[in-house]
């Protein structure tokens, strides 16, 4: 099967004309990410452990991430290596090539882990004999994959495709292909399962669209975002970032590239209300608020009842920042190009706590597990991190990170 030529764009690239620089490299009113600053640490965070696997992201901007199951996270690389945890202690269990460049999972669910390849194809690995059971040849680079809901594993494709697979068979149950842009950026969301009956996905033509798991018809979409401007640059509308739904399942959460922050009703994707953002990475929430990694790195909280926002975080400015996730009800952590995890106050966005992972940047959203947070760094780092409690907000302990300027 031929795969799609789509054109797409780089963060590389993307950062080209956000930073403005020229073709060749040259300085030309450039906007430098923020240099980190000492922070008075009023969280403690302690790493669990740190262990490493293989070739990471091998240099390219893709967002492998961890996957939690239990007491294991699994893991993979570009070069193919779908490995096992312990998530206790990070020691390896098991560890397997699949003989695929890969760029999208790891994911899994009903004994499965799942993960995309760059040569279109979707793999089906069985926990049971550590083996690929299945390979399905989808039309483009596999660059997200869902979790497991009702035997079915949902994978986004970078030619705007969305299928629904059979967890046990690895057949096509359903599919649907989005008309695209020519030029778009590179990365997909992970599609999200709401409840037991709808499957969530956002389009790099600025439309958020929700179909239904069974049968794979369309419910509803919205626009998040609308070209713009003449600048190749200003026509790119992907919404690519990570999806947030509430505890009850009743209200979506997203955003786009040159768009919105939209808060959307789950049942019929009526817009609750919406505000102007632009964001690449995505957003997260918790039960007062929306938290959203806009595209220059700030980070902003908007109320969950009317999208007012509630505070600002500038210092990350132009640091790459992923996603945030949530951790409890207190705290949101981001990764960052340099390889760092920031923990911001969910109340007022100061940075608390602040850990060096590893070196090639994380540009994958943390996975939270109650209060631990797992990371996987595009060095091929995975590490765990553990809140282990709090000093009083005016300590005047510093960080680990005194005094480092920008990498």
């Amino acid at each position: 099967m031929k795969l799609s030529n789509v054109r797409t764009l780089s963060l590389a690239g993307l950062l080209l004309g956000i930073l403005g620089l020229t073709a060749c490299g040259g300085p030309q009113n450039t906007r430098p990410p923020a240099a980190l600053q000492p922070i008075k640490t009023s969280l403690q965070v302690h790493q669990l452990w740190s262990t490493h696997i293989g070739d990471g992201n091998g240099g390219y901007f893709i967002h492998l991430h961890p996957y939690v199951s239990g007491k294991t996270l699994y893991a993979a690389d570009h070069a193919g290596i779908v490995a096992a945890y312990s998530l206790a202690n990070g020691s390896q269990i098991w560890r397997m090539a699949t003989k695929h460049k890969l760029v999208g999972g790891v994911s899994g669910g009903g004994g499965m882990l799942f993960v995309g390849a760059q040569d279109g194809k979707i793999l089906g690995i069985s926990l049971k004999s550590r083996s690929i059971v299945w390979k399905t040849q989808l039309s483009s680079e596999v660059m997200s994959v869902s979790e497991a809901a009702l035997g079915e594993v949902l994978a986004h494709t970078n030619d705007g495709g969305l299928y629904a697979i059979d967890v046990s068979t690895g057949n096509i149950l359903w599919s649907h292909h989005r008309q695209i842009p020519n030029l778009i950026l590179r990365g997909k969301n992970q599609p999200l399962v709401v409840g037991s009956s709808t499957v969530l996905s956002g389009f790099s033509n600025g439309k958020l669209a929700a179909y239904s798991l069974s049968s794979g018809a369309p419910l509803w979409q919205v626009i998040v975002g609308e070209p713009s401007g003449v600048g190749a640059l200003q026509q790119l509308v992907d919404v690519d970032g990570k999806i947030a739904v509430s505890a009850s399942g009743d209200t979506i959460y997203a955003a786009g590239y040159h768009g919105r922050a939209i808060a959307v009703q789950s049942s019929n994707g009526q817009i609750l209300w919406s505000h102007p953002m632009s964001s690449y990475a995505g957003v997260a929430a918790n039960s007062s608020a929306v938290f959203v990694a806009a595209s220059n790195s700030d980070i902003w909280a908007l109320d969950r009842a009317n999208g007012a926002s509630l505070w600002k975080q500038d210092a990350l400015h132009y640091r790459v920042v992923t996603a945030p996730s949530v951790v409890g009800e207190r705290y949101v952590v981001v990764g960052d190009y340099a390889g760092y995890l920031q923990w911001l106050s969910a109340s007022d966005g100061r940075i608390v706590a602040r850990e060096h992972v590893g070196s090639g940047g994380i540009q994958a959203a943390p996975i939270v597990v109650g209060d631990s947070v797992f990371v996987q760094t595009a060095g091929g780092t995975l590490a765990a991190y553990r809140i282990a409690g709090e000093n009083h907000p005016n300590a005047s302990i510093q960080s680990n990170s005194l005094q480092f300027g920008l990498p």
